[in-house]
């Protein structure tokens, strides 16, 4: 069982992902000293995520396979970055009509993939805050950015749950609940994972 857990920077995705256990939960991967120049072609870029994003979701399949489930903190495929960067206005390297490429050939050659069952929570931008301001292990730069990300990150997982009905919920149950949510969300776990035409029923949804 893959779990994903998703929402802005604060929204408490680590803090609730590390309670399962250090052997069990699947942190974010740094990427900043290996990646493309910012002024490469949009197309290097869209490779190097793939890429990048396959070797994590590698690494939860590894998890996975010797724990029975792991939770992700932010999904390892990750292109929803690209999209809510560009919804918002943003600039971003990464161009998603040029992401989608690298990324559904991956999905195809099952080095990349869906998850189980995705938690996505909202945050009201004050509490966000508040939260941001009351953790000093951590930076959190561009703060203001994810605020404004929100939205479409929620559009994101909104189309999600209309290609895989019921496997997105909007909330972090307590631990106790995720496995058995998990399970009631899915009667074949993990059938969905690498069919592409889930990734395409997902983009002809976000292209609307």
């Amino acid at each position: 069982m893959i779990i994903v857990v998703e929402g802005i920077s604060a929204v408490g995705k680590t803090t609730y992902a590390r309670q399962f256990g250090e052997g069990r939960w699947l942190p974010e991967i740094p990427a900043k000293a290996e990646r493309p120049p910012y002024d490469a072609p949009a197309e290097d870029h869209a490779q190097f995520w793939a890429d990048h994003n396959s070797r994590r979701f590698q690494m939860a399949l590894e998890i996975e396979k010797a724990n029975g489930f792991v939770v992700c903190d932010t999904d390892p495929l990750k292109i929803h970055y690209s999209w809510c960067m560009e919804q918002a206005g943003f600039d971003w390297p990464d161009r998603f009509d040029s992401a989608r490429v690298p990324v559904r050939r991956a999905i195809a050659e099952r080095r990349l993939g869906f998850a189980d069952l995705y938690l996505v929570k909202t945050v009201e931008p004050a509490v966000a805050r508040r939260q941001k301001e009351g953790d000093q292990t951590r930076r959190r730069g561009n703060f203001d950015q994810h605020l404004a990300l929100q939205p479409h990150l929620m559009a994101w997982f909104a189309a999600m749950s209309d290609v895989l009905p019921g496997l997105v919920k909007w909330s972090f149950p307590v631990s106790e609940d995720v496995m058995a949510t998990a399970t009631a969300s899915s009667n074949n776990p993990g059938s969905h994972r690498f069919d592409a035409s889930v990734f395409d029923a997902l983009v002809s949804r976000l292209d609307r």
